[in-house]
């Protein structure tokens, strides 16, 4: 019952505002403009956690979202506001992989609406389905999706031409990021998963590009499918960006492996967990291991 859901959301409430007067937590948000002129139209999917994902914190960016990430009136006055009052000057598209929408079944639907809301989109029913095509705006392809919402959104370039427009796609399984320009030329999500396997090469050597900017900081590795290297995290060894790019640049994300296997490890193959000491002090640099709080090494 909504009551029992109400009860659980506001006891929720009294425990933040608890942690707050412990000092335990803090109204983090405390300006209404974003820290990015940005604004992301996403969809409602629980699994799309855009601070998660881009590693943002509440309140940097705008985020819309609607089943299917889907251009409609009331996003374009949401968006117009956002340019108008605060300033936003690049709208993002992220669409993902798996998305709902392209399961929705149009016939199944109509049998199980209401009648009241049926007769409220066609009253003689003869165009029923084409009515309901155009209310729900079902999905036919995540790519072609991306490609549609940002050619509807060009048209706000008509009275704002210095808005940027781009897209994104996001793969649940994996968690990685896809730009705009690493598959527009992709005729739709068919043609884009038969090159999967190369696109996701190119991530691998995007990685170790980022890496390279952060060669100057001491990380940590751990990979449970290596016993040397976990022993090594244990003893609260530091590897170096050499050693890391040596370890994994023989790793061939091309093996054969079963395909849910393949999903679950392929991004621990790629992309090894890292982590970047945050206590530091003028000219040197200490790094505690996650599990031995009690260990330290300083690294000149």
């Amino acid at each position: 019952m909504i009551k029992d859901i109400e009860k659980k959301f506001v006891e929720g409430n009294l425990k933040f505002k608890w942690k707050i007067m412990q000092d335990l937590e803090s109204i983090k948000i405390r300006k209404n403009f974003p820290k990015y002129p940005v604004l992301i139209l996403t969809c409602m999917d629980p699994r799309i956690n855009i601070n998660e994902i881009f590693q943002l914190n509440s309140g940097d960016v705008f985020v819309l979202r609607n089943a299917g990430n889907i251009y409609t009136i009331d996003v374009l006055r949401s968006i117009l506001l956002t340019i108008f009052k605060y300033k936003v000057k690049y709208v993002i598209i992220l669409g993902h992989l798996d998305c709902g929408m392209l399961k929705i079944n149009l016939t199944e639907l109509r049998q199980k609406l209401p009648s009241k809301f049926l007769s409220s989109l066609s009253k003689n029913y003869t165009d029923l389905l084409p009515k309901l095509r155009d209310f729900f705006k079902p999905i036919l392809d995540e790519i072609q999706n991306i490609k549609e919402q940002i050619k509807s959104l060009e048209k706000i370039k008509d009275f704002y031409p210095e808005i940027e427009i781009t897209g994104m796609l996001y793969d649940i399984k994996t968690g990685l990021v896809f730009e705009y320009e690493k598959f527009k030329d992709y005729r739709d999500i068919e043609d884009f998963k038969t090159s999967y396997k190369g696109i996701i090469i190119n991530k691998k050597h995007q990685f170790t590009e980022f890496l390279g900017k952060i060669e100057e900081e001491n990380v940590t590795i751990d990979d449970s499918n290596d016993l040397s290297q976990e022993k090594a995290l244990n003893e609260g060894k530091s590897f170096t960006i050499a050693e890391i790019k040596e370890e994994h640049k023989n790793i061939s994300i091309l093996g054969q492996k079963e395909s849910k296997e393949y999903d679950r490890e392929i991004i621990h193959m790629i992309i090894p967990k890292i982590k970047v000491p945050k206590i530091k002090f003028h000219g040197v640099k200490i790094y505690i291991p996650k599990n031995y709080n009690n260990k330290k090494e300083i690294v000149n």
